[in-house]
């Protein structure tokens, strides 16, 4: 008898709690040496409300395509524009002549000067905001733990809102000032 009131309970309680239609969309972005060369590596997930779950790591191209609601996904299939949702200047933009889709978030075009003191590779002479050759220096990130939660800047991700915070923080002036002067 108790394992036929079990199996119904299961199966009530999976009915009236669908977890893949209420799960929450969570982006992120990791700022380390890639082997493919990049600076960046973007994830989606999806939040059951108990973890993550559905994890896809995505290049640049891809993850604003997912996030501005311009690929249908099943981390975004609503369509949300979320640049727009989270008042971060970025999107997919459509040249009239030739119909070519081009992608643009100059935010995640700073986020490696976060870890970096110079590009880390040849071909630029752009200094970052670290005040170590290759990872920020100990306040900087205590800075970084403090205020996105984010422990080792080499294996973890800036997740959910801290990583729509510190998209809109590193375009901002007064922040990468304050950065900068932590030594």
């Amino acid at each position: 008898m108790r394992p036929i009131i079990i199996s119904i309970w299961l199966l009530c309680s999976s009915l009236l709690f669908d977890f893949e239609n209420t799960a929450k969309p969570v982006f992120g972005v990791r700022v380390s040496l890639q082997s493919t060369g990049d600076l960046k590596t973007f994830v989606c997930y999806l939040n059951n409300g108990r973890v993550y779950t559905h994890k896809r790591i995505v290049s640049q191209d891809e993850f604003i395509k997912i996030v501005s609601g311009h690929w249908p996904s099943i981390y975004n299939p609503n369509r949300i524009n979320y640049f727009e949702e989270q008042n971060v200047f970025g999107g997919i933009v459509e040249d009239s002549l030739s119909g070519k889709i081009y992608t643009y978030c100059p935010a995640f075009d700073s986020l490696w000067k976060i870890r970096f003191s110079t590009f880390p590779f040849r071909n630029s002479a752009e200094n970052g905001w670290s005040h170590r050759l290759q990872r920020p220096s100990l306040t900087q990130e205590k800075f970084i733990y403090d205020n996105y939660r984010v422990a080792q800047i080499d294996g973890e991700f800036f997740l959910d809102t801290n990583f729509w915070k510190i998209t809109r923080d590193v375009v901002d002036s007064g922040w990468i000032m304050n950065y900068k002067s932590l030594d």
